[in-house]
């Protein structure tokens, strides 16, 4: 079930992260980490819970995020590892109408 951009937004404008994950055969730990995430879940501050995004939710958003953190370790035969995104700095301020660098607003 998709997630509204509005809620992905505003859950990061108010300090929320999303944080992906992956696995694959420890033989692969010399090479780039994939792509395409195993999981993807939305950090929602004060919350116990975190709620599963689909890779089309994390498209959606991504645009707007910046990696803040990886990390990896290896256990028996598996090597897992992650990410954690934030929302990048020029749409902290204004995530319902996201501010491009040159700090003119987009057009609606």
């Amino acid at each position: 079930m998709r997630i509204a951009e509005s809620v992905l937004l505003g859950t990061l404008k108010q300090g929320g992260c999303v944080r992906t994950f992956w696995r694959r055969s420890a033989r692969f730990a010399d090479t780039p980490v994939p792509e395409i995430p195993d999981g993807i879940v939305l950090e929602t501050p004060g919350e116990y819970c975190d709620t599963p995004l689909s890779h089309v939710d994390f498209a959606v958003v991504q645009k707007w995020l910046v990696r803040s953190g990886d990390w990896s370790q290896i256990v028996g035969a598996m090597e897992f590892g992650g990410s954690v995104w934030h929302l990048a700095r020029e749409y902290q301020v204004t995530a319902d109408r996201p501010v491009q660098g040159d700090e003119d607003q987009d057009e609606p």
